[in-house]
């Protein structure tokens, strides 16, 4: 009869147990290193800092002239400039919003147009949009705007001559590069 000892089934469950040890500290060892990788970074600048902004109105314009069908009146222009503290980096756009105070059937009738520089320039910046030089404007840097209001020329009468005074508002974002 064939007698196996002690010792073989002993070596068999060592090698057992070593073999599994090997798995495990090979299979912990991979996800390790896979989990350690590390990727060099360029150097770049980085934005820091706080911006505010003052408001002027520039140029003879003292209130909203009367509109007629067909007639257009205009703003002067308003130097819109970031005045943070120095030393910062950030870069920054502008979104201007207009408020006519007009309910939705006479808001038909009436139409506005932000200009960038002086009313009738070439660049306007379109209802819910934001305007910014390529990259954002600099710190400290100034933009003037220019509001039109339009009345149509099919306005019913209770908008002929009415003298409007729409509000110009305009937020500052910072622009991430």
């Amino acid at each position: 009869m064939l007698h196996r000892d002690d010792s073989t089934i002993r070596r068999l469950k060592w090698g057992g147990v070593l073999a599994a040890v090997l798995v495990l500290w090979t299979g912990t060892a991979a996800a390790h290193a896979l989990w350690q990788r590390s990727v060099a970074l360029n150097a770049g600048a980085t934005a820091t800092g706080a911006f505010a902004l003052a408001t002027q109105w520039t140029g003879d314009w003292a209130a909203w002239k009367p509109l007629f069908p067909g007639g257009v009146s205009d703003t002067a222009t308003l130097r819109v400039t970031e005045t943070a503290a120095s030393g910062t980096t950030l870069r920054w756009r502008i979104t201007p919003t207009v408020s006519l105070g007009l309910n939705a059937e006479e808001s038909a009738y009436v139409t506005t147009q932000v200009f960038v520089g002086s009313c009738g320039s070439t660049t306007t910046i379109a209802r819910g949009a934001s305007y910014a030089p390529s990259g954002g404007f600099l710190p400290g840097a100034s933009v003037d705007l220019c509001l039109r209001v339009t009345l149509a020329a099919n306005a019913p009468s209770g908008l002929h001559r009415r003298a409007l005074t729409p509000s110009l508002i305009v937020a500052a974002d910072q622009v991430v590069s």
